[in-house]
């Protein structure tokens, strides 16, 4: 009796063990959809957050609903989400402390709400005016943490599609920027950007066979004479028998 006893629990702890074993992806699936709705959730109520780099307190944010939700603990759930114990239970306590910045943030929206393009760098001129000094990057924190992003309007850029003394010449190219070997299709367009001194204008060369640069200008004017000077660096470094085809926008300073 004793034996036949000891093989049916034997029996039982087998079928609780497959049981368990089925259990556990199910499980696991079950987490990853609730931290994946719990992130999603949290960026969208928190606008400054990064998707592709959650910070500590969202991190802390995300476990600490994830295990209520699932009734699991939040141990379970750091090495998921990514954050280490000591960090977790620091950010927990840290927001049951009361918000520092609690009185600043109506300062910050009113001043924001009338303007709607300040940024970090102007809003925080505002309390100074009223006698309340505040840093700069104190300001920075409040906004983006809750979200006050200014609407930039966006600078406009030089457009190469102008026209030009001579007719376009023939797409050779076709979107196929595959190259077999080195120096046998080449790419250019000219970009423009801002450095302290003023404007630059830069056109790389770059070789669709390794994407490396072959040779580049720059100049504060985006004419022909730029365009000619990185052409004549770039042949300067091919060999006899090698015959480019170099692509381009075809813009008016390409003509």
């Amino acid at each position: 009796m004793e034996r036949r006893l000891a093989e049916m629990q034997a029996r039982l702890d087998g079928l609780d063990a497959g049981i368990e074993a089925r259990r556990r992806p199910k499980r696991e699936l079950d987490i990853q959809i609730a931290i994946r709705k719990g992130a999603l959730e949290l960026l969208r109520k928190e606008p400054g957050a990064d998707p592709e780099n959650l910070a500590n307190r969202e991190k802390a944010i995300l476990v600490k609903r994830t295990s209520e939700k699932l009734g699991v603990t939040a141990r379970s759930l750091l090495g998921v989400v990514g954050i280490a114990r000591s960090a977790y239970h620091y950010r927990i306590k840290a927001m049951d402390r009361p918000d520092k910045d609690a009185w600043l943030l109506p300062l910050v929206e009113e001043a924001f709400g009338n303007s709607g393009r300040y940024g970090y760098k102007r809003i925080h001129l505002e309390p100074e005016s009223m006698g309340i000094r505040v840093t700069a990057k104190r300001v920075m924190r409040l906004m983006t943490r809750h979200g006050l992003v200014p609407l930039y309007k966006s600078a406009k850029r030089y457009s190469s599609y102008k026209g030009g003394p001579a007719k376009a010449p023939k797409n050779l190219v076709n979107r196929d920027f595959h190259a077999e070997r080195p120096n046998t299709l080449w790419v250019t367009d000219l970009t423009e950007f801002s450095i302290p001194a003023g404007k630059a204008c830069l056109p790389p060369v770059i070789d669709c066979y390794d994407g490396m640069p072959v040779a580049w200008a720059i100049s504060t004017n985006p004419n022909a004479a730029l365009a000619n000077g990185m052409l004549t660096d770039a042949c300067s470094t091919l060999k006899d028998g090698e015959n480019p085809v170099i692509h381009s926008d075809r813009g008016c300073h390409y003509r």
